[in-house]
């Protein structure tokens, strides 16, 4: 009876924490969609994926809170300043295959005012464009 108890115990703590990680794996998938909905198509897929799968890492994504807003402020939410914001835009790019920013691109996201992820999903956006190779 012991064996019997044991074994139940354990499938039960299996079967807890499967449904753990396909909660947070939903959370994850509704987190995403509802950050895509918020752009309306005017940005690549990839783009959007990479920029939000980058944030929530930042912010830690834990629990149900995995929310990133547009005019989310990079650098009170995400800590994204100066070095840091230019860092971020090109792990974006290098994670999605994008065209990697020049020195003097990523000059001018101060330049430009990028201080919200509506901003820097804009800025990233010509970096995501397919490039015209001419003959």
């Amino acid at each position: 009876m012991l064996v019997g108890t044991t074994m139940m115990l354990a499938l039960a703590v299996i079967l807890f924490v499967r449904a753990r990680i396909m909660n947070q794996k939903s959370i994850e998938r509704d987190g995403l969609s509802r950050f895509r909905d918020s752009f309306r198509g005017r940005y690549p897929e990839l783009l959007l994926a990479q920029t939000y799968q980058y944030l929530a890492e930042r912010h830690g994504s834990v629990g149900p809170h995995y929310s990133v807003v547009p005019s989310d402020d990079l650098q009170r939410v995400y800590g994204l300043a100066d070095l840091d914001l230019e860092d971020a835009v090109l792990v974006i790019a290098d994670r999605a295959g994008a065209r990697l920013p020049k020195a003097a691109e990523l000059d001018e996201i101060k330049t430009r005012n990028v201080h919200t992820v509506d901003d820097l999903v804009r800025f990233l956006e010509p970096f995501f464009r397919p490039e015209v190779v001419r003959r």
